[in-house]
């Protein structure tokens, strides 16, 4: 039995940071060596992709000259603007390069790529090519970790054990965040962390507001706090990670629940208070829960899904229900965990997947 050959891989890179998680995430799973290809954008990304189609119509020229022959035999992305870019790839290719994209806003990628990874909580449309998740790929793994814990002192020494870690985001467009509620979040945690005899350290994010942080730091007094600052380069994030023993995430970050699910340490999520939903926002809904019924409504309301014009809704009290279902977190309400979660076998399926995909194609 001769050994599969070694694919050539891009990583289709935007100016997003979460996206560039994932999308490196699932190339370290693999084992690829891959090449990142910078994504610069221009006015043109505004188009709906249906518009667009296959080309690089939407790039500066910085961008599109580095998309250059020999061509891949996988590219993989996250997010709607990557989509044209991906196939002009494919289409240039002669067809043999193979789509892997990730995202609840690749519109319409279920038709535009070869595989697409999913969360179950984005609510995508059922498909052959759909792969589904219940939290997405991640660069924060058992090697990263090691890396980390040898690279700098514990940033936790000191402490007592258990050393409970609570990883902070922020507001968003579809959550709150105020000083008020930073400040019960902050004691519920402290006095659970007490109970079990030990310390807490406190780690913020770039969207947390200065307001909450201060709130905080009045009801966790004796609690360790690093707090993120825009100008630093070495972020000792997964410093942290690596010297903790339990994990308390907010809820409204996919990718923080998803490198806490990656540590492998107890986890539990503490769910923000959620906005009211805007006209736009209850409008998708309503579209895409018609899509999910039958007849000829049916179909013309998933035809706008299909084709890129909308992303499905996110649902992240669906997210955190999936978590604790496979066994990878609990939610808050009970206290800080310290039962260890079971193995996420998703990403196990997930490699298989996409070795069968390039099996396919060579």
């Amino acid at each position: 039995m001769t050994a599969s050959p070694v694919p050539r891989v891009w990583l289709l890179i935007d100016d997003r940071p979460g996206h560039r998680t994932q999308v490196e995430g699932l190339a370290r799973m693999m084992g690829w060596s891959a090449e990142d290809r910078i994504l610069s954008f221009n006015f043109l990304n505004y188009i709906p992709n249906p518009i667009l189609g296959s080309s690089l119509m939407s790039l500066r020229g910085i961008s599109a000259d580095s998309l250059r022959p020999p061509f891949p035999d996988v590219v993989v992305g996250m997010g709607r603007r990557v989509i044209p870019v991906a196939r002009w790839i494919k289409r240039q290719s002669g067809g043999r390069s193979r789509i892997v994209m990730l995202g609840r806003k690749a519109g319409g990628a279920s038709r535009n790529s070869d595989l697409y990874v999913s969360c179950s909580h984005f609510g995508s449309f059922p498909g052959p090519r759909l792969f589904e998740l219940a939290v997405p790929p991640t660069k924060v793994d058992a090697e990263s970790l090691a890396a980390a814990r040898n690279a700098r002192p514990d940033p936790l020494d000191g402490l007592r054990h258990p050393r409970v870690l609570l990883l902070v985001g922020g507001p968003t467009a579809q959550h709150e965040f105020t000083a008020d509620f930073a400040w019960r979040m902050a004691n519920l945690v402290v006095r659970s962390v007490e109970s079990l005899g030990g310390d807490l350290a406190i780690v913020t994010s770039r969207r947390t507001p200065a307001d909450a942080i201060a709130a905080m730091r009045e009801a966790a007094p004796a609690a360790h706090f690093h707090e993120w600052e825009r100008a630093r380069v070495d972020n000792p994030y997964l410093s942290y990670l690596a010297a903790a023993d339990a994990l308390v995430v907010t809820g409204e970050s996919e990718s923080m629940l998803a490198e806490g699910a990656a540590t492998g340490l107890p986890l539990a999520i503490f769910p923000l208070q959620p906005k009211p939903p805007g006209l736009k926002a209850r409008l998708i809904a309503a579209i895409h829960r018609m899509a999910l019924d039958r007849g000829l409504r049916a179909d013309v309301c998933r035809y706008f899904f299909d084709r890129g014009w909308l992303a499905p809704p996110r649902d992240l009290d669906r997210l955190h229900r999936a978590m604790v279902d496979h066994g990878l977190a609990r939610l808050f309400e009970s206290g800080v965990s310290l039962d260890a979660p079971d193995r996420n076998r998703d990403l196990d399926r997930l490699k298989q997947r996409i070795g069968e995909l390039l099996d396919r194609a060579s």
